[in-house]
């Protein structure tokens, strides 16, 4: 929660509304807003369900495409697939922790 007095006390020391939002209010929301994206992204990557319902035949899905070379016997591709996938997620998790560290979030 954020205190009310910060905001009071930026008008008290003349800040207009989007001042006072743009320099007290969304710094202390962001570590909140990164957090929540990192979480969103991380579990929206491992979501087969919804894209064996949502798939159409024009469109390609990752998983989708991985579910069918795997039922091919495709084995040693989809596991090399799926190490990328690992990889580039958590490149994209260290990046966002990296910059966490810029934006006031405590590990």
């Amino acid at each position: 929660q954020i205190h009310s007095e910060l905001e009071e006390a930026a008008a008290a020391s003349g800040a207009s509304w989007w001042e006072t939002f743009k320099r007290v209010t969304l710094p202390l929301l962001r570590p909140g807003i990164v957090a929540g994206w990192i979480y969103i992204f991380i579990v929206s990557f491992r979501e087969f369900s919804t894209s064996v319902l949502l798939a159409t035949g024009e469109s390609r899905v990752l998983s989708i495409l991985l579910f069918t070379m795997f039922e091919q016997g495709q084995v040693t591709v989809v596991a090399a697939i799926g190490i990328l996938m690992i990889l580039t997620l958590l490149t994209i998790v260290a990046v966002f922790y990296k910059l966490s560290g810029r934006v006031g979030i405590q590990t």
